[in-house]
């Protein structure tokens, strides 16, 4: 005999129960402590409160890819030992704008040398921290990013 509701064979389409991820509930309630622990204590030293910043971003925020000009090698907010103790890593914060002229500000970090300072980077950032970053040549720059890095540092 067939079913005399056929609806209710059905799944139900509009149900939106996600599960939750017990992954993504550790991962927040280990990085949260940390995170407020270096903003309380003005950034961690040693490269901590990047490694913080940059493990939340990279956890919590989406991928987007902006543009920006390289910065000047002097132009770091700070350094660090790397892990060997052998060199010296430098952090940048950069002012970058996405594909559609969007402001963007982004912390890199260029591994044993300071940043080289002339030509531009595209750059894959979650949130404010830049993860990977290229040097490009201007005409693959969009042109909206451009006009916006233009306008921000005009005086």
């Amino acid at each position: 005999m067939p079913n005399p509701d056929p609806a209710r064979a059905m799944a139900n389409p509009t149900c939106t129960h996600a599960v939750p991820n017990p992954a993504r509930f550790r991962a927040v309630a280990l990085l949260l402590p940390a995170l407020f622990a270096c903003i309380l204590l003005s950034g961690c030293g040693g490269g901590w409160g990047v490694a913080v910043s940059s493990l939340f971003d990279r956890v919590f925020m989406p991928q987007e890819t902006v543009w920006a000009a390289s910065p000047e090698p002097d132009t770091f907010t700070e350094s660090y030992a790397d892990a060997t103790g052998a060199g010296t890593n430098y952090v940048y914060r950069v002012q970058a704008a996405t594909a559609d002229g969007s402001p963007a500000e982004v912390t890199l970090v260029w591994y044993g040398s300071k940043a080289p300072g002339d030509g531009w980077l595209e750059i894959e950032a979650h949130g404010g921290s830049g993860v990977h970053y290229r040097t490009i040549d201007e005409h693959d720059v969009p042109r909206a990013a451009q006009e916006a890095l233009a306008a921000s540092s005009a005086p």
